[in-house]
């Protein structure tokens, strides 16, 4: 059975899958003629054979009906809603192009944040987790998986702008995108000064910025802040691995951090006898050994309000002014077991 992906995004297949399964969706309980495999693969530029290979699965599973000389229907018993006048609208969430290799539990927490608000709502949900790194493939996974709406979360300009011009969207994004009608920014801005004020009481002069090795450049957004507020206060960008060397040479007052290197600084801290603040960027792993501080996102509130942008949206509304949720500062406590 041919796999054969188009550009990197959804195979062959899964692009007639996701044709039909459309069709079914948007004609709940009715039988529809299905075109012809000459017609799709013309309109889709895919081999008539693959698009057979494709009916007989779906034919297997129950959701189209073939008999011999006549054309292929959609199946009126397999459908995805029990009231047909009720189709709820489905939703594609995006998180990043979707070519991440794993996603953490913050990123997990964002998804979560807005599945759960959409769920409760009565929204259907598809997530987007095809790599669309190219014009081509991002056109075609924004055409072709017929939704009604989008949330997009921490998704690049080029995905962004494609998808806007099809459909409704709602960005969730650290910095602002110009000309969206709706986006919802997270803000770090509260937390910080937060942080500078903490640093002045203890002193502070000398800080660590652990930076990430794909050079991201959120690593620096934080030190730069405090920077500002804390004219005193000097930070250096040093890798992981040289965290050890410097608290013996040169031991820090405090040290930035990404929440994955949280336990592995801490112990470090132990093991210095040195009084070093500990403060990561987003909220450490769950049961984690650390004694730090951290900025934490309100991932309820952030879901709440991207989707409550999104039915506006769908209602008709044009453009909604942005909406920023501040992170809050908050002290992690776990001793060791």
């Amino acid at each position: 059975m041919t796999q054969n992906r188009a550009d990197g995004t959804m195979t062959q297949q899964m692009r007639i899958r996701y044709f039909v399964m459309n069709l079914i969706y948007h004609n709940t309980g009715k039988s529809v003629k299905v075109p012809s495999t000459r017609e799709l693969a013309k309109r889709f530029g895919i081999a008539r054979s693959t698009i057979q290979l494709a009916f007989e699965q779906l034919i297997k599973e129950g959701y189209l009906v073939c008999r011999q000389g006549a054309a292929t229907m959609t199946n009126p018993l397999s459908h995805f809603v029990l009231q047909p006048e009720t189709r709820n609208p489905l939703i594609g969430v995006k998180l990043y192009e979707g070519d991440a290799f794993y996603y953490g539990a913050n990123f997990w927490r964002a998804i979560s944040s807005v599945a759960t608000e959409l769920t409760e709502r009565g929204f259907n949900i598809r997530l987007l987790m095809n790599a669309a790194t190219t014009p081509e493939s991002i056109d075609r996974e924004v055409h072709e998986s017929y939704l009604d709406g989008m949330i997009l979360i921490d998704t690049g300009l080029e995905y962004i702008n494609a998808a806007r011009q099809a459909m409704p969207c709602v960005v969730i994004a650290n910095s602002p995108v110009p000309d969206l009608p709706a986006q919802v920014l997270r803000s770090q801005d509260q937390a910080i000064r937060h942080l500078s004020r903490l640093l002045h009481t203890r002193n502070c002069t000398r800080g660590i910025n652990v930076t990430n090795p794909l050079n991201n450049h959120d690593d620096y957004q934080v030190v730069q802040r405090l920077a500002e507020y804390n004219p005193d206060l000097e930070f250096r960008n040093l890798a992981l691995e040289d965290i050890r060397k410097e608290m013996q040479e040169n031991p820090p007052d405090v040290i930035i951090h990404f929440e994955q290197y949280a336990e592995i600084l801490q112990k470090l801290v132990d093991e210095s006898g040195h009084d070093i603040l500990l403060v990561s960027r987003k909220a450490p792993v769950r049961d984690q050994y650390y004694n730090g501080y951290y900025f934490d996102f309100p991932m309820e509130r952030m879901g709440r309000t991207a989707v409550d942008m999104l039915e506006s949206l769908l209602a008709g509304q044009k453009s909604l002014p942005v909406r920023t949720i501040e992170a809050e500062l908050k002290q992690w406590r776990k001793t060791k077991i």
